[in-house]
């Protein structure tokens, strides 16, 4: 008492009024039709009711003991338990609908056909209720309400053409349908009332959508029951089998509905190669996987990142030519938010992003190519490309992260005379030495080289050019195939050659000079073996190419 008047807290009134709403029905259909179901069936509808009642319990408490809870309970909001449990049960009225349209085969057709009819629409409910899809679409509700008046309609023809026995499921199906609608069309166009409601002065304010939900629950579950109802009697000899049914299918609907949060991380541990790369805004990549072919490159991506902030970020696919820098195919594509239960509105999801970039058809083949990661901000005005902050990948610019590499393989082999087999993988063929060069000019000299192998490594070519009378040596090192493709990208079937523009020194003596090939690993100096199409070794892993003379000036 306050002055003469009466202070109830706002949250105590809701639950007495949530509790006078519960009350008389649930004690209505334990009294009259709960009896009825099978012994399963019954089960199955009072776990149902324990748990919308655990939900609204929870939901309407006054002060959420934990930071969460008042988000992953709160029945005004989407994607969360009580979103996902209206869903579910949702769902599990159409499999009880479909059921008993599918098993109910000697009863009439039109009935089965009407049973069949509910299953439908109330999947689709089930979809909207988790998805929200009537927010976007304001036609959905014209059609539910038509859809509405025809499901009612359909069912006084039917239980006008049903026995006596059969009309209390009809009823309990209408006062359902009649309290989903009083939820959704009066309760919730209740304004929320603070302070005083007549005479009582409230603490707090009554916020009239949580009266809306209660309705809907206990709607729900009415049709539940009539449903249920009805497959017992129209189906009795299949109840196990379709028991076992309803019972598993709560279970794959929410992993239908949660696929988004559990996928996601699911193929991160198993799946997804792993990665700690941190973007400006908060974005971190926490790993990714690549697929390509002749004609795409497949990426999918493992994000995570606040959803007010990532729905605002965009992600850039690029295929860089190693050798000349040049991007040779692009994708840009809006960062793609799923919708799935979320721990709280700030939780960082990880999401699961795929990206295919189109290969043009006359991107040069036998080249490398890096695949680079960047991630941009959609700013209305522009796009502001992000920096960043961390990364254990190597980064192209401040920009670009490294994901992969991958090399195009030819479809042609380039023919040639076998000289020397360089460990098990690597054949050089015969090479044309040109007979002299001048100091300070460079000489041109092809190599053509078949892989049998899947290459691995970085591997360095040598020429070593000894002077045949004082026994000097001079020294040249490059890649096989030049920087275009780096041993650790060459494929089984590789063939291809390639022309070295070989720079001599101006001060390189005169003479003539031997000169030899091989390969040495790049990681620890050490040479590759060879040896020749008989298989006999080459001393010191070197392949004698002929001579050379170097001219005087």
């Amino acid at each position: 008492m306050n002055g003469g008047e009466i202070v109830v807290p706002a949250g105590s009134l809701m639950r007495v009024l949530v509790l006078l709403l519960y009350a008389p029905v649930c004690l209505a259909v334990f009294r009259w039709s709960i009896p009825r179901l099978s012994l399963g069936y019954r089960l199955l509808a009072i776990v149902m009711l324990a748990a919308q009642i655990l939900i609204l319990a929870v939901g309407l408490e006054d002060t959420p003991r934990w930071i969460l809870k008042g988000w992953l309970w709160h029945l005004d909001q989407e994607w969360n338990i009580p979103s996902t449990f209206a869903s579910t049960q949702l769902a599990v009225i159409s499999g009880a609908a479909l059921t008993t349209a599918l098993l109910a085969r000697a009863y009439r057709p039109y009935y089965r056909l009407y049973m069949g009819g509910i299953g439908l629409f109330f999947l689709f409910l089930a979809w909207d209720e988790y998805f929200t899809l009537h927010e976007n679409d304001l036609a959905l509700e014209a059609i539910y309400i038509a859809s509405g008046i025809v499901i009612a309609g359909a069912t006084l023809l039917a239980a006008a053409r049903s026995p006596r026995s059969a009309r209390l499921w009809h009823i309990c199906l209408l006062a359902g349908m009649a309290l989903n609608v009083i939820g959704a069309m009066a309760v919730d166009a209740l304004p929320q009332i603070c302070k005083r409601l007549g005479s009582l002065q409230l603490e707090g304010c009554l916020r009239f959508y949580n009266l809306e939900e209660s309705f809907e629950f206990l709607g729900v579950w009415l049709i539940l029951v009539a449903v249920l109802g009805r497959l017992t009697e129209l189906a009795p000899k299949l109840r196990r089998f379709a028991l076992l049914f309803l019972l598993v299918l709560p279970v794959c609907w929410i992993l239908l509905l949660t696929n988004d949060a559990w996928r996601p991380r699911l193929e991160l541990r198993f799946i997804a190669q792993p990665a700690s790369i941190a973007f400006e805004t908060g974005l971190h990549l926490h790993g990714y996987s690549l697929d390509w072919d002749a004609e795409s490159v497949a990426i999918w991506l493992y994000p995570s990142a606040w959803r007010s902030i990532y729905r605002e970020l965009g992600f850039s696919v690029h295929l860089v030519d190693q050798a000349s820098g040049e991007s040779i195919a692009s994708r840009n594509i809006h960062a793609q938010p799923q919708f799935h239960l979320l721990l709280a509105p700030v939780y960082a999801h990880v999401y699961r992003q795929e990206i295919a970039v189109a290969i043009p058809p006359e991107t040069p083949v036998n080249r490398a190519y890096w695949i680079t990661l960047s991630v941009w901000r959609d700013e209305g005005a522009g796009f502001v490309i992000q920096k960043v902050l961390e990364s254990d990948h190597q980064l192209l610019s401040k920009t670009q992260v490294i994901l992969g590499e991958l090399a195009l393989p030819a479809a042609s082999a380039v023919s040639f005379v076998p000289l020397a087999e360089f460990g098990d993988g690597y054949t050089l063929g015969m090479v044309d030495l040109p007979k002299s060069a001048r100091p300070g000019t460079a000489f041109t000299v092809s190599f053509a080289w078949r892989a049998n192998v899947a290459g691995g490594e970085d591997l360095v070519q040598f020429l070593h050019f000894g002077h045949v009378d004082s026994g000097e040596w001079w020294v040249y090192d490059q890649q096989p195939l030049g920087p275009r493709l780096p041993t650790r990208l060459w494929y089984s079937g590789l063939s291809e050659s390639e022309i070295w523009e070989v720079p001599l020194p101006a001060e390189l003596a005169p003479g003539n000079y031997k000169v030899l090939t091989g390969l040495y690993r790049m990681s620890d100096k050490e040479r590759i073996p060879a040896s020749d199409v008989d298989g006999r070794l080459f001393a010191d892993a070197r392949v004698p190419l002929g001579n050379l003379t170097i001219e005087g000036a």
